[in-house]
């Protein structure tokens, strides 16, 4: 066993101090592209989940008054479309709907990725994200 004089401790050099530069290089891209991951993926998942509320909310107004046009329920989910950097565009099927029918909104968006690491893995950047839902038409 060596012993270090108080005085010399920074003479000593560790012999594995630049193993431990190289493994930091070698996982920090990996760690790098999991972290890019998790926050665009978020961001999508949190859009996502936005459309799809609306999409239910507008299917719900939809329901409940009968003869709502599209432009009508895209003007009463005014509140998600300002939450949305790509706005929202709403399709009503059948328009306007007709009592004891099903009525299905579809909303969709675009979301832009952030990063330029994780974009590389889409085709297209932005993303087109939709949510629908149908519902029965309450009779008057």
């Amino acid at each position: 066993m060596r012993r270090i004089r108080p005085g010399k401790r920074h003479l000593q050099q560790d012999s594995e101090g630049g193993a431990a530069a190289v493994e930091f290089a070698l996982v920090i891209p990996v760690l790098l592209l999991v972290l890019c991951g998790v926050f665009d993926f978020g961001n999508l998942y949190m859009n996502w989940n936005i459309v799809d509320e609306a999409a239910r909310q507008g299917a719900r107004l939809a329901a409940v008054n009968p003869g709502e046009t599209s432009a009508q329920i895209t003007a009463a989910l005014s509140s998600y479309a300002s939450q949305l950097p790509g706005g929202l565009t709403v399709t009503e099927s059948p328009n306007p709907s007709t009592s004891g029918s099903n009525v299905m909104v579809k909303v969709t968006t675009n979301v832009t990725l952030m990063t330029p690491i994780i974009s590389a893995f889409f085709p297209s950047n932005p993303v087109s994200v939709a949510g629908q839902c149908t519902m029965l038409v309450e009779q008057p």
